[in-house]
């Protein structure tokens, strides 16, 4: 029995040292880990700004109504532009939608719907900054930059959807058909 007495100094440095040596393995194992979650969630970020601004591309690539192909169609659309790029002065009439509103496979409003919803609810012409803020705050999961947002206010601007109203050498926009004269 005391042999067995003995052996017990060198069995607990055994289990410690396999402990320890589990502990650093356990250690090395979580930081990887972590590393790989962090790099993980790095690209899970780069694929949502893809996402958002091809999202806003894609808003702001809707097709002109009645616009053809080819140089018919190019003249058609340089003349709708050159009609509309006085600024949508008050008295012209928007263009009436033949469609309902479009929206995403997802159900959800597209920018365009969101836009017109927030100048409706103005009681005045605002700048894009404006309407990307509130629309910021309205839909926190929605990346809404000031640049999207003029891209597509300038689009809707063509589309007589939106009238751009311009003071002094700022611009401000206000649903189509709205009276100008609310700029106050």
């Amino acid at each position: 029995m005391n042999e067995s007495v003995a052996d017990l100094p060198s069995i607990r440095a055994r289990y410690t040292a396999v402990v320890k040596g589990d502990l650093e393995l356990i250690a090395k194992e979580r930081e990887r880990i972590r590393t790989d979650i962090a790099a993980l969630q790095d690209q899970l970020r780069l694929l949502d700004d893809g996402q958002a601004w091809l999202e806003g591309l894609q808003n702001n690539m809707q097709p002109l109504p009645g616009a053809g192909t080819g140089a018919d169609g190019v003249q058609k659309e340089n003349a709708a532009a050159e009609a509309v790029s006085g600024g949508g002065e008050a008295g012209k009439e928007p263009v009436p939608s033949t469609a309902a509103s479009p929206r995403t496979a997802s159900g959800t409003p597209t920018l365009r719907d969101l836009i017109v919803d927030e100048l409706r609810g103005r009681d005045r012409p605002c700048s894009a900054q404006d309407v990307a803020t509130a629309l910021g705050r309205a839909h926190p999961g929605r990346r809404i930059k000031e640049p999207t947002m003029r891209n597509a206010l300038e689009s809707m601007v063509s589309q007589r959807r939106v009238q751009r109203v311009k003071r002094g050498s700022r611009v401000f926009y206000q649903v189509a058909g709205v009276n100008a004269a609310a700029m106050g």
